[in-house]
């Protein structure tokens, strides 16, 4: 590996990193309810984050969101330079109109937000089963997309742990064992066990799991760069 390659892919490796930090704050501050209860019908845990939080959530993590496209140009460059070219391109593209459509579904959370709000603030029976009804609506609309990014995952994930067990990408065969869609599952796991932890990180899952993968992806791509300079050295020494 050359230093212009070395130096593009850790560019992008970070820009990843940080659109998992930055986004990952946004979602986090845009959806933290302290008592839980993200999975309940009608979206009332919104009504425990301030409307100040809302807003700051939402631009921050929406605008943060494309980087995401330069970190999985990364992560499937990863594969590219280790010998998996087609998979490679696969998880670029795939990864990159995944968080696409992710970004669409967290763009629509604050509407869904403001109105479990307006819900909360209002006594008039017939006002709230309106507003019921037009939220059930949103949901309708926006969860289908968060949906299709895990799919995407998944999808990710399988090829993930293929290519690298058999040795075709840049990365040590142990990390097949941090993939998206496994990370994911352990994230929602602490949550639903009941375990304390997964009260704060369910709301910024996703983003978790991504700064785990663009760290452990840093890491490796350092590893690799300085292992092709020591054959290199090797090389020209004999």
């Amino acid at each position: 590996m050359d230093k212009k390659t070395y130096n593009t892919l850790l560019l992008t490796g970070i820009a990843g990193f940080l659109a998992a930090l930055l986004v990952g704050i946004g979602e986090f501050t845009l959806q933290f309810s302290p008592l839980g209860g993200y999975e309940t019908e009608g979206y009332g845990y919104f009504a425990n984050v301030t409307k100040d939080k809302l807003t700051t959530g939402h631009f921050f993590s929406t605008l943060a969101a494309p980087l995401y496209i330069l970190g999985y140009w990364h992560l499937g460059q990863m594969f590219i330079h280790g010998g998996s070219k087609t998979h490679g391109w696969i998880i670029t593209l795939l990864g990159g109109y995944a968080f696409m459509v992710g970004n669409a579904w967290l763009g629509g959370r604050i509407y869904l937000a403001l109105t479990a709000h307006e819900i909360a603030e209002t006594t008039d029976p017939s006002i709230v089963l309106q507003l019921q009804s037009l939220l059930s609506e949103f949901g309708v609309h926006n969860e289908p997309l968060v949906n299709a990014l895990r799919l995407a995952m998944v999808v990710v994930s399988i090829l993930w742990i293929w290519r690298i067990v058999i040795g075709k990408t840049l990365y040590p065969r142990w990390v097949a064992l941090f993939s998206p869609a496994l990370l994911l599952g352990l994230i929602f796991s602490t949550y639903f066990t009941g375990l304390s932890i997964g009260v704060w990180l369910l709301p910024a899952a996703m983003n978790v799991v991504h700064l785990v993968v663009f760290s452990i992806s840093l890491y490796a791509l350092h590893r690799a760069y300085k292992h092709s300079r020591s054959n290199l050295k090797y090389l020209k020494d004999n």
